[in-house]
């Protein structure tokens, strides 16, 4: 069997489809693991909400009570729209498994978001303090 000797540039338009394929490939792989890696984020911060909180019907859905302001009220709102358009998952009044509850707990990072309209700043330090670690809190006034 002779085997011919082929120009590097004939060596290089024979290559190339493969590489292309190759590429296409592990970009599908990439995102795939990015889809992943979401819902394991997801879930995992899931494991830190009360069970009674983590079913589908109280995910990307705003709740409030009676107690709250209008402003407070149309403040969630806002930012549950913001969540929704970015794609992440989302609890209002979530209750964590040590009884204390926040405005919006944001799945898909990990982020609390606590709206002050009446709280003060003093409230607000001792209320975010028996939070779990695991999240970062973002304070935003109304």
């Amino acid at each position: 069997m002779v085997f011919k000797y082929l120009p590097p540039e004939k060596l290089e338009k024979a290559k190339r489809p493969h590489y292309e394929s190759r590429l296409r490939s592990y970009k599908k792989h990439m995102i795939k693991q990015k889809e992943k890696n979401k819902w394991y984020t997801i879930n995992k911060n899931l494991q830190l909400i009360r069970m009674s909180n983590r079913f589908g019907s109280q995910r990307n859905v705003l709740r409030w009570s009676n107690g709250e302001t209008k402003e407070h009220i149309l403040k969630k709102l806002e930012i549950c729209i913001e969540l929704k358009e970015w794609e992440h998952e989302f609890i209002t009044e979530a209750i964590f498994n040590n009884g204390t509850r926040c405005d919006i707990l944001d799945l898909t990072e990990g982020t609390v978001y606590e709206i002050l309209c009446s709280e003060t700043e003093e409230e607000f330090r001792q209320k975010i303090q028996s939070y779990p670690e695991d999240f970062r809190v973002v304070k935003i006034l109304c």
